[in-house]
């Protein structure tokens, strides 16, 4: 009985000392910090700090984990931002109600950019699923507009 009460106050010394390692060390206080701005959903700050803290110690795994899941965080962001400011422009283009020919090239530009670029962001599952699905509804606006427009004759 005695022994295991030795054992056991020796693991929460050790779990203390740990802890107390990760609030104490600079890199671990930008980490979890990171990791929160994530969670909040301010990637871009996310990124800097979990870079800051990684730069401080290559082996801070919550360093490393912040910042590979922000950067597809922000790959998606950046997707769908474009995405937006794409179909933006095409229905300032469409609001006179006949498309020039040019309008018709830089329109399927647009799309076919944009459904370029969702194949290399599909391959990527640490992004969160709110940013992956917003980013299928515009690839699949993208889409259909696409096949709308340019069906192949």
């Amino acid at each position: 009985m005695r022994s295991k009460i030795i054992y056991l106050l020796f693991a929460l010394g050790l779990l203390g000392g740990m802890a107390l390692f990760a609030w104490t060390n600079p890199s671990y206080q930008k980490a979890f910090e990171a990791k929160w701005y994530y969670f909040m959903g301010d990637y871009d700050t996310a990124y800097r700090l979990a870079k800051e803290a990684y730069d401080l110690d290559p082996y801070n795994r919550v360093a490393l984990t912040v910042m590979t899941r922000t950067q597809a965080a922000r790959e998606y962001l950046a997707y769908i931002r474009e995405g937006v400011g794409y179909l933006h422009r095409i229905e300032e283009m469409a609001a006179g109600g006949i498309v020039d020919e040019a309008d018709r090239v830089r329109i399927k530009m647009m799309c076919e950019v944009m459904l370029g670029r969702y194949a290399t962001l599909t391959a990527n599952p640490l992004a969160d699923e709110e940013l992956r699905e917003r980013a299928r509804q515009i690839y699949e606006k993208f889409r259909t507009l696409y096949a709308s427009l340019f069906k192949q004759k």
